[in-house]
Formats: structure tokens, sequence, C-alpha cells
């Protein structure tokens, strides 16, 4: 473990951003760089890459989640891009490369493609100076293949009002702003707002988190028996939870015995052969809850999958709070500012029983190859 990770681990959560952000403020123009072993690995899986011959039109589905990457909603969005990806261009080879060998391999993947090759990014919470591992990865893509048609599927944007902030909000207008043929999507309304302002020659839309493109029965056909009572408190343990150690055990003594505590981040590593199944173990756990007390984005949008009942805690941005608009019509989904109002909330949610769901592809992700262009 490292240093920062040790740090990270033992600080409270508001004295960690506090430490982060001094280091920021000394060291604001940093760069960031793969170290060797990282770079050479991803060089030997770059060299594994089956391209296709010369001259067919293919898709490049870049900046994809790594192993290490421990975070289910990260690979859950890379099955449920996967799946829509077959499902809309169902001619064309899909060749994933993931964000290390985008950074470490970006030479040969400018040999390898062809002008008329679509490149999508992978979505997220990384487009900011928060995320410079996927940052630095996204900027070498777009000005690494200046010809394609380059779409950056949903992505909250954050860049902090700091002098490290300012400067990489500057570096990446800098950068998109080159590309002629680029199409950002903001992840809620208000990174929406802030890619128009940022990248004002690129094509912005607003559109939702893709893991809502998938069904919870393709994953879960039969699901578990529900514990009467049972609660979900699927709840951050990283630098962007509002809640200290101290608040979020206040949280889970509010929803008693009865309560499974869960982190989308898992101790062990998320292989590509492992997206799937792990996908479907979380699924399955949530599945067998009456409902979802949670401050992650996807614990949401997994409740909503298994058409739970949810209270939806605050986070440290606009990550959650923003997107929350996406589930605006959804009743047994509701916003808890105040933890001492969540049992009754919670409560409050448990007892709707007529509930309308959005079809998300319908109204979104079907009508999306019409809206970045040519197939």
């Amino acid at each position: 473990m490292s240093l920062k990770q040790k740090i990270k681990q033992h600080l409270p959560a508001p004295l960690y951003r506090v430490v982060k952000g001094v280091r920021q403020a000394l060291k604001p123009h940093r760069q960031f760089k793969l170290n060797p072993a990282v770079e050479q690995a991803a060089l030997a899986r770059l060299a594994q890459i089956a391209w296709p011959p010369a001259g067919q039109r293919k898709i490049l589905y870049a900046l994809t989640p790594t192993a290490n990457l421990r975070n289910v909603g990260d690979q859950a969005q890379a099955v449920a891009i996967h799946r829509w990806l077959a499902k809309h261009y169902p001619g064309l080879p899909v060749i994933e490369i993931d964000k290390d060998v985008a950074i470490a391999g970006i030479e040969t993947i400018a040999a390898q493609t062809s002008k008329d090759d679509l490149i999508f990014l992978h979505s997220g919470g990384n487009m900011g100076n928060r995320g410079l591992w996927s940052e630095t990865a996204r900027r070498t893509i777009i000005a690494g293949l200046p010809a394609n048609q380059i779409v950056s599927l949903p992505q909250t944007i954050y860049f902090s009002d700091t002098p490290e902030g300012r400067y990489e909000r500057g570096k990446s207008s800098t950068i998109y702003g080159r590309h002629q043929h680029l199409t950002v999507m903001g992840r809620d309304q208000i990174s929406g707002k802030l890619a128009k302002e940022i990248f004002p020659r690129a094509n912005v839309i607003t559109m939702p988190d893709f893991v809502l493109s998938l069904s919870a029965s393709d994953f879960v056909p039969n699901p578990p028996p529900i514990r009467p009572g049972s609660v979900m408190a699927c709840l951050r343990l990283d630098d962007e939870s509002a809640y200290d150690a101290e608040a979020r055990a206040r949280i889970v003594s509010k929803l008693g015995s009865a309560c499974t505590v869960f982190d989308t981040t898992l101790a062990e590593q998320i292989p590509n052969e492992r997206r799937e199944p792990v996908l479907r173990e979380t699924l399955e756990l949530f599945a067998g809850h009456e409902a979802v007390v949670t401050d992650r984005f996807h614990g949401l949008i997994f409740a909503v999958l298994c058409r739970k009942p949810t209270v939806v805690l605050r986070t440290v941005d606009h990550k959650l709070t923003s997107a929350f608009d996406w589930f605006a019509g959804i009743a047994n989904v509701q916003f808890c500012d105040d933890i001492e109002e969540l049992p009754a909330l919670l409560a409050r949610v448990k007892a709707i029983k007529e509930v309308d769901y959005p079809d998300f592809n319908a109204l979104y992700f079907d009508r999306l190859p019409g809206l970045v262009g040519r197939k």
C-alpha cells in the first residue's frame, strides 16, 4: 500500500480533502505519468490486440477500466456499453483499449486506426482534475486521433476552483478545442452546462448513465428471497463521501439490525472476464433487500434497476445531486439532505406501491446513434 493510500485510509474524509487541497496548491501543474511497470504491462496488453484487417471499419472503445479499478459501477458501464455497441453497430468489430493502453500505446493505436473508424470513450465520473489518470488518457486519444469521429460517453465533469483545477480545465479546453469531430456528453445537467462552457467547439449532449440501459432481469432472472425489513446501505468510503466514519455509523444505526453495509468498490480486482459475474452478484445483493439507502451514484442505479424504494444521500459534488434529476419521476426514490430525517423518508418510500419507471432505452440510448452522427 502506498503512502497516499495509507493516508487516505486512515484520515477522516474532510481532513483528507484539506491535505489534498494543500498538496495541489503547492504543486498545481503536476503531470500524470504511468510508472514503468504499469506501462510495460499496458504495452504487453496492446501487443495482444487482434486488430481487424487493414481497411475494415471498426470501433475503438477506449479508456475502459483496468482490472485494478475495483469499482463495480465503472465495470458495469463497460458491460452496458459493449451491449449497446453490439445492438446499434452490429456489423463493426469492437476493439477495447483500457486507459493505461491508451496512454502507453497511442502511436500504435493511431497507426492501426483509419479515419472512418468510430471512437467511443468510456463513461464515468472522471472528466476533470480529480481524475487525471482518465483525463490524461482522454486527452491522449483526442489529440492522437484528430481525424476521427470521437464520442466521449456520459461523464460527470468537475474541475475544482483551485490553481490545479483552473490549469487542468484550460489544458483540456485547448486539447478538446482542436478536434473537429468531437462529441462530449454530460451525465447530468450541470456537467452538460460545463461542457458547453469549457468545450464550445464540441457537439455537447446530456445523457444519463449507461448502466440504466441494462435490465436487472437479464442478470438475475430468479431474484433471491427478500429478507423482511432488510435495508441495503450502499455507502462511499472514499474522499468523495460527505460523511466521516462517525456519520456513517449514525446512518447505519438508524437503519436497524437488518441493515447490510456495502460499497461498490470491492477488495478484489475485476478483470474483464469477471465484469458480468460481479455485476450479477451485485444485482443479486440489491435484489435481496426491501429498500436501499445510498450516496453512491451506481448504488442508486442498481437500486432502480432492481425496482427498490431508495433514499439518496448527498455527496461532496454534483455527481449524484444533479444526476438525481433523471430519477425525479420515480415516486419511491427520494433525496435526503439531513440524516436525522432518514428513518421517516425510508418509511415513506417503502409505503409507495404504484411506481412508474422510465424506459431509458426508448427515451435516450436507442436515440443516441442518430444524435452523434454517422454509423
